[in-house]
């Protein structure tokens, strides 16, 4: 709805009343574009639904080895939490492999170890599943990104980013792709009024930007 709600604005302020080579995607539908461009678009790909079901599935033949989160699933939403989980684990490149580094930071922490433990198996187990048959959402970007190489419509084009109050690391590797094809980069970024980005007040503010931050981003 954002993505429309800019091109509404966008043609509003047109003088003609149009446009014709703007377009206003998010990174889905900028991945979407793109497969249809190469060819990347054989996969089908799993949304979050999709996720739920196979998740549930997977759950129901390990019943028995969740001893801590094999109680809760069949209660309403329990599967959404896992899906939820899976999926952050997904954006910030955290895979199967790395669960037992994560179990073994936990180990401290009682309950949280047994619930990554069971967690592990479920995330292996959908993993699996999918393996060959489907892509996930969060994997579109990572194909993505080796695809942003073959397209016409990045290269020479100028791309701006607004909008957003953070990237996670793959949207970053999918920037820094989109950095090095495009003409141009551009990264608008809001500051609330008397904000000055030059002075360090806190991690917890939303609008902080540090020097570095500042250079970075007038290098775009």
């Amino acid at each position: 709805q954002f993505t429309m709600q800019t091109q509404k604005e966008l043609v509003s302020l047109h003088e003609r009343g149009g446009i014709m080579n703007i377009d206003v995607l998010s990174f889905g539908r900028l991945a979407h574009r793109i497969f249809e461009e190469v060819g990347e678009a054989d996969t089908p790909v799993l949304d979050d639904t999709g996720k739920s079901l196979v998740l549930q599935k997977v759950a129901l033949n390990m019943k028995e080895q969740l001893p801590v989160l094999g109680g809760h699933l069949h209660k309403q939403g329990y599967i959404h939490e896992v899906k939820s989980a899976i999926s952050e684990f997904m954006q910030y490149g955290i895979g199967p492999e790395d669960m037992p580094k994560l179990i073994e930071y936990s180990h401290k922490r009682g309950a949280l170890v047994h619930k990554l433990k069971d967690l592990a198996l479920l995330y292996q187990g959908f993993w699996d599943y999918i393996q060959g048959k489907f892509i996930t959402t969060e994997e579109t970007l990572s194909v993505l990104c080796r695809s942003l190489s073959k397209s016409k419509l990045i290269g020479g084009s100028v791309v701006v980013f607004d909008g957003f109050t953070g990237f996670t690391p793959i949207q970053n590797r999918v920037i820094r792709e989109i950095m090095r094809l495009s003409e141009e980069t551009i990264v608008s970024l809001a500051l609330g009024e008397g904000e000055n980005p030059y002075q360090m007040d806190g991690e917890q503010r939303l609008f902080h930007l540090t020097k570095k931050t500042v250079r970075d981003l007038k290098k775009l």
